[in-house]
Parts: C-alpha cells; sequence; structure tokens
C-alpha cells in the first residue's frame, strides 16, 4: 500500500487584506512564502510548483505564472544544482484539487520529494473597469509523503459534465487596448453543481471505503450563502459538518476551497482520527471531491 501524502504547511493571502504589490502573481507569492513558512521548509526543498489560478496579470499565459512564481519565491532558479519543474495546471475552480491529484501521484512514485500547488486570483487592469470576477486572493500548499501511515489524501473524484459546458465561461475580449476579462454564469449554474455534489460524494466515499457518519467535516468552495444552505441536503450530510463561512469569505474561484480549509483549520484545530471531505466546483461542468484523513 502506497504512503498517503500530508499537506506539511498552507498559506494564504485573503480577499480583505491589500499587499503592497496588486495582482494575481503578488497573491501567489505572498501565500507561497506563508506556506514555507508554516510547513519550516526552504524553498529549495520544493521539487515540483504548479499553479492553478485563472485570472492573470495582464491576461498572461506564457510564459507560465508558475515559472514566475517560482522565480519570485526562489524556488532552485540558478542553473546549478537542484532543479525544480513548474507549470500551470487550468481547471477553473478544480484547478487546485486537480494539481493537488497529480502532485500526490508523483510523490508517491518518488519522482519528488515535496511540492508545492498555488493558486490566486487578481487582475490590476479590472481597475476603474467596473467588479472584477472575483476578489483578489492566493492559495498554497506544501505537500509531501507522510511520516505516518493512514494520514494524508485518500481519494479523489472528478466528475464533468460537458453538455453544460457553456453555463460557466471566461474569455479576453481584445475590443479595449490590452484586453478585458469577461466572465458569464447561467442563472441555473447553481443549480447544475447541486445535482453533481451528491454523485461525486459518493464516488470518492465509494474510493475511499468511507460512509456519510465517518465524514467529520465537508469543506466546501464558499460558492454563496443560497449554495450553502442547500448543499448538506444534495450531499446528505449535516448542515453541522459543512463548513459555511460565506458570510464573510466570499467566492474567490481556484482558492475558495483551501482559504475555507486554513480557516476550519485555524478555528478548529484537527484531531487525529478525523476524516475531511474537501468540495470544488468549476467550469466544463466540474465537481470534485477529495478525502483527507488525519
Amino acid at each position: 500500500m502506497k504512503r498517503r501524502v500530508r499537506i506539511a504547511g498552507i498559506g494564504t493571502s485573503h480577499p480583505g487584506f491589500r499587499p503592497w504589490h496588486r495582482g494575481s502573481l503578488a497573491r501567489a507569492v505572498q501565500a507561497g512564502r506563508r506556506c514555507l513558512a508554516d510547513a519550516r521548509r526552504r524553498p529549495a526543498d520544493v521539487g515540483l510548483l504548479i499553479h492553478a489560478g485563472v485570472t492573470r496579470d495582464h491576461h498572461v499565459c506564457e510564459p507560465a505564472n508558475a515559472a514566475y512564481i517560482q522565480h519570485r519565491l526562489g524556488i532552485n532558479v540558478e542553473f546549478q544544482g537542484a532543479r525544480t519543474l513548474s507549470f500551470d495546471l487550468g481547471n477553473g475552480g478544480c484547478g487546485m484539487l486537480d494539481a493537488a491529484h497529480i502532485l500526490c501521484a508523483l510523490l508517491q512514485e518518488g519522482n519528488v520529494r515535496a511540492g508545492m500547488v498555488t493558486a490566486s486570483e487578481g487582475n490590476a487592469d479590472w481597475r476603474g473597469k467596473g467588479k472584477p470576477p472575483c476578489p483578489d486572493s492566493g492559495a498554497a500548499v506544501l505537500l509531501e509523503l507522510s511520516p505516518r501511515p493512514g494520514t494524508g489524501f485518500g481519494s479523489f473524484a472528478f466528475h464533468a459534465r460537458s453538455e453544460h459546458a457553456d453555463m460557466a465561461t471566461t474569455v479576453v475580449s481584445l475590443a479595449e487596448p490590452r484586453g478585458r476579462l469577461l466572465t458569464r454564469r447561467d442563472p441555473g449554474l447553481a443549480e447544475r453543481w447541486l445535482e453533481m455534489a451528491g454523485p461525486v460524494v459518493d464516488d470518492v466515499l465509494r474510493r475511499d471505503g468511507l460512509n456519510r457518519d465517518q465524514v467529520d467535516r465537508v469543506i466546501p468552495a464558499q460558492i454563496s450563502p443560497g449554495f450553502l444552505a442547500r448543499l448538506p441536503g444534495a450531499i446528505g450530510i449535516p448542515a453541522g459538518r459543512v463548513c459555511d463561512f460565506s458570510a464573510d469569505l466570499p467566492d474567490t474561484l481556484s482558492t475558495s476551497a483551501f482559504l475555507a480549509l486554513e480557516r476550519e483549520w485555524r478555528l478548529r484545530p484537527p484531531v487525529t482520527g478525523q476524516t475531511i471531505l474537501l468540495l470544488a466546483f468549476g467550469s466544463g461542468l466540474t465537481a470534485a471531491a477529495a478525502a483527507y484523513h488525519y
């Protein structure tokens, strides 16, 4: 049986905080530094970096934002010595869970000893252009093989319904200088995600050999107060076990589930033997779930 992969550190840049430098890169770097400090690791310890953010400074796609983040964090940027691979992964609101899934597999195969997943949202181009698609934020987690058997990520599940892919779209319009990010969400989007939530939870519980009574906490993306009020009924888990911080933690797209995870850990430190479920929802349409064991 393969060793599980644990979260060795987590760092965030919350929507309410205003850093000296604005934009998605600044948010990712701030979260990454806090993550390294939380894990008590050096930048050189990171063997792989995956960035899963959606909105980007000046809509830059190439080079990969992960390369910029790696450089600003000082993660093995010299040609001599240790090397670190970095790349972007685009999967909307499910991007961080998707990246964690990939990194877990690479860690278990022995390809890297420790890796970081980052995501951030923030686009300085929106100043003076109306309301941005989501608040600026950043999140980062450092993953490594767990020293304790049974502790860490269990199974992952990803469900997609491509027939509804046009219900959530994001494009860059070139109708004005430097472009402008345009997002569209169908009014029925939340309803479709709720329909997908139950089956993806069923799938991850089946893969992990769990039942609902064994789930101590569900930590979902903070889509909206209305969405979270209906989520317990959709997944068959009591509301008292579903973390709802939506009163003051808005939906931040790719970072949302991990911002909620960091807050849950701060408010209620985990206890050995507990199991949580992480839930995320994205375009595609996609619903993602992961089990994590303390």
